[in-house]
């Protein structure tokens, strides 16, 4: 292996992360849109935790009230692409409606959106940062 293959295979090593590079505790903001006035802005903090399934992730969303972290509804899988640095749920709300979370990070800055679907409006835009 020449010096030139060598970095090659050295740089693709380093551009691609592992789930190292998310699992953790993320906090920031979730803050609603006009699409959905029942929806409320929130202090958002995510636990995000390896998963058994390839290319997953496990994640826990909570949001605080009152100043005490309050968990809003168990652990969920969330896909993730790590070329892209994208993790994605697909959700059912409690009223029928579908959504996605769409996530992408750099470094320990996380953002990204929920929609509704099918019509893809954003209800909420999230931004948070590594703890």
């Amino acid at each position: 292996m020449n010096h030139f293959t060598f970095s090659l295979a050295i740089w693709a090593l380093v551009a691609v992360p592992t789930a190292d590079a998310i699992v953790g505790t993320w906090r920031g903001t979730s803050v609603c849109t006009a699409v959905r006035p029942a929806c409320h802005d929130e202090i958002a903090v995510d636990h995000i935790a390896r998963s058994t399934k390839p290319d997953t992730v496990l994640m826990t969303m909570n949001k605080v009230v009152d100043g005490k972290e309050v968990e809003m509804g168990g652990t969920v899988e969330f896909h993730v692409d790590y070329a892209s640095r994208t993790l994605t749920w697909e959700m059912a709300a409690r009223d029928g409606t579908r959504g996605e979370v769409r996530l992408t990070w750099s470094g320990n800055k996380m953002t990204g959106t929920m929609i509704q679907l099918p019509g893809r409006e954003v209800v909420r835009n999230i931004t948070l940062e590594k703890q």
